[in-house]
């Protein structure tokens, strides 16, 4: 089933971000629906600091869906012929944006993204 609720932990409030062990920043969810997501925040990691922005839409809205078109944004990237695929309890989305397909799903009660260039991160 395509609903982001599926695969995204809580969304309400203020949010950590940490790459692996570490606490490496914060932000909050503008926005959250059963078809789109919209994360941003701050960062510092591995002598890198930034702002980390994320929105997600399943254009077909779907919800019995198990794949389809989407909208992705990555920072100030967009790439609006992204896919998505339901593979069990994570959700797959393939970009141009980036190398690997970024795979979402819930994780100790928060949102794990991983492969986001080359890293995982958690949200929560």
């Amino acid at each position: 089933m395509a609903k982001l609720k599926t695969y995204f932990g809580p969304h309400a409030g203020d949010m950590k971000i940490y790459l692996g062990f570490f606490q490496v920043g914060s932000g909050s969810f503008s926005f959250f629906s059963d078809y789109q997501s919209q994360f941003s925040g701050t960062y510092s990691a591995l002598g890198n600091s930034g702002t980390f922005a994320i929105t997600l839409n399943l254009t077909d809205q779907d919800a019995a869906s198990t794949s389809g078109p989407c909208h992705i944004m990555l920072n100030a990237q967009t790439d609006n012929a992204a896919t998505y695929a339901v593979d069990g309890d994570k959700l797959s989305v393939t970009t141009t944006l980036n190398d690997a397909p970024l795979e979402i799903y819930q994780s100790q009660n928060g949102t794990q993204v991983d492969n986001i260039s080359n890293h995982n991160i958690w949200i929560g």
